[in-house]
């Protein structure tokens, strides 16, 4: 009985929570911003997003320090439906703990591969803090990979990021950082796609590894497409730079999509995927958007009609990321100066 309440108890929460999304006036509205400060004071004022924005004053504070607070918001929403999530015992609280550690991981990362930049000290919620093995200040104070590797000794990530610092050829620069990326991509699917098998059994078992495997794919599909574009990437290239470790398609599929001539042909070659019908007919400028569209309409779908609990989660929260996606569109259009009706181009999921 206590079982089923806790299932019933996240649906309701997450579909309340979606509840509370952005409206169709709402993006209007912020598309009318003016610069950072006005949007800032809109969104303190205006949306759900007063609570995580309290502290920020809309005169002093930059895009720099907005979107970690809009992220970290995010992640106080990952740590809202994970206590719900520990009570059915399925253990998918765990994937958030992982995919945020691994988050922090990719940042350290992409400063220490741009050095010029800022060092950030990467903030966790205190529910996700206290199940994480990552010590963050040591990571903060890494100068290195090698560094970096070693603030990690304890942790599984030590041992994957470890064979790459032990190889002399190996530097961040060039594809370096999308190899580190792959790999630490990979981890995360395999960790969840093994929750899954074990926690999970019958329809939800099934309905759940479509889902997992699906967010894996669309991102490869993104990532294939993007390599055949800049770089016209072959087959070798791509496997060590793209996760592919759990799929929907077969492995033939795969190396299909991988042998194609460029990237228009990669879109033609989703024919033979269990994606064909999604993307027949697709028309976007942009890989990443066309992608999202494609996975926003799935997601809320799942989600507004769904009655396994784990599945609404994990719908939620790509919807909650869609959202903050869209929001740093906005950040970003406003703070270069670009039309409304430009910067709406990129925002997905407007008004549903």
């Amino acid at each position: 009985m206590g079982n089923t309440q806790a299932s019933n108890a996240i649906l309701a929460k997450a579909r309340a929570m979606y509840g509370r999304r952005l409206t169709a006036r709402n993006y209007q509205e912020l598309l009318n911003c003016r610069d950072l400060p006005d949007l800032i004071s809109y969104l303190k004022t205006r949306t759900s997003y007063s609570e995580a924005l309290q502290a920020a004053n809309p005169a002093t504070t930059h895009r720099a320090q907005l979107e970690p607070l809009l992220r970290l918001n995010l992640f106080e929403q990952y740590a809202s439906l994970c206590r719900y999530e520990m009570n059915i015992g399925h253990d998918f609280y765990r994937y958030f703990i992982i995919r945020s550690e691994v988050q922090a991981i990719t940042t350290r990362l992409q400063e220490l591969h741009a050095p010029d930049g800022d060092v950030s000290i990467y903030t966790m919620p205190d529910f996700i803090k206290k199940h994480s093995c990552l010590n963050l200040n040591a990571m903060s104070m890494a100068t290195s990979f090698k560094m970096l590797v070693l603030a990690l000794e304890g942790t599984p990530y030590a041992k994957i990021l470890q064979p790459f610092a032990d190889d002399p050829d190996f530097a961040l620069e060039n594809s370096g950082l999308l190899e580190l990326e792959a790999a630490l991509d990979s981890f995360v699917n395999s960790q969840v796609e093994q929750i899954a098998s074990t926690k999970l059994s019958g329809k939800s078992k099934e309905e759940m590894l479509y889902l997992l495997r699906r967010q894996s794919d669309l991102r490869a599909i993104a990532d294939i497409y993007r390599l055949k574009s800049v770089l016209r990437a072959d087959r070798a290239f791509i496997k060590k730079r793209v996760s592919l470790s759990v799929s929907n398609m077969t492995p033939r599929q795969l190396d299909n999509l991988m042998d194609a001539q460029d990237a228009q042909d990669v879109i033609h070659r989703l024919v033979n995927t269990p994606y064909a019908s999604e993307f027949y007919g697709a028309s976007f400028d942009y890989i990443e958007e066309g992608v999202r569209k494609i996975d926003y309409r799935w997601h809320l779908k799942k989600l507004r009609f769904s009655t396994n609990p784990s599945v609404v989660l994990f719908c939620y929260i790509f919807l909650a990321e869609n959202e903050l996606t869209n929001i740093v569109h906005i950040i970003e259009g406003v703070r270069y100066g670009l039309a409304p009706d430009d910067i709406a181009t990129l925002l997905v999921g407007v008004g549903d």
